[in-house]
């Protein structure tokens, strides 16, 4: 009888040398871990770490699973558009206030202090008619937005973003007076909305921006 329950064990079992465990077979086919008898498996392993079935010994087949999705608010201090239909991301805007404008680089800093936020990029006339429309800004409203190029080999990149900007071919608006200066400022007067290069020295108002990641 002691020869039989030992072969069944050896059948049905493998020892988990990583963690010291007895795993089933279940739990060996799909490449989990023993936990702790009694302890849930994020608290073994951490986040993410969740009961898959038991080992042999009553303890806990723990794999790495992804958390199920789920949907994103927007961060502290930001906020989405009363107009969702233009934009349905989340902006942060800086005070009305000049005493309070900063230069390009300050700008970019206070956005990216948000994990995954980054300094504004304007991608329609509808989502900048929809900012102006939440902000208070004195007219003609100046903006600075994520592009730059800083770097100076000629190519205007948005900040943290990484999509591109072609003075030739602007996603809105036109061209304001030529400059060689490495980052840029969006303007509107009235309904006209221009893009100019201006020194990163500039101190304008800016908004943050952040991409909602929305469940499928």
């Amino acid at each position: 009888m002691m020869k039989c329950c030992c072969l069944i064990v050896f059948i049905f079992c493998t020892f988990d040398v990583s963690n010291g465990g007895v795993l089933s077979r279940m739990c060996h086919a799909s490449n989990g871990t023993c936990g702790g008898k009694g302890v849930p498996c994020n608290d073994t392993f951490g986040s993410g770490w969740l009961s898959n079935g038991l080992c042999c010994n009553d303890r806990p087949c723990c794999k790495f699973l992804k958390a199920p999705c789920v949907p994103e608010t927007c961060p502290k201090g930001f906020k989405l558009l009363s107009n969702q239909t233009s934009s349905a991301n989340c902006y942060y805007s800086s005070p009305a206030d000049p005493a309070t404008w900063n230069t390009w680089n300050t700008a970019e800093d206070h956005c990216a202090s948000t994990d995954g936020a980054y300094l504004w990029r304007p991608n329609t006339e509808q989502e900048a008619i929809a900012i102006k429309n939440e902000v208070n800004y004195p007219s003609p409203m100046r903006l600075w937005t994520g592009a730059n190029d800083i770097d100076n080999d000629g190519i205007f990149t948005f900040a943290l973003e990484n999509g591109s900007l072609s003075f030739n071919d602007l996603p809105f608006g036109i061209v304001g007076a030529p400059r060689n200066e490495s980052c840029v400022m969006i303007i509107n007067v009235v309904a006209l909305w221009g893009w100019t290069k201006e020194p990163c020295t500039n101190v304008y108002p800016y908004i943050c921006e952040y991409k909602l990641r929305v469940c499928p």
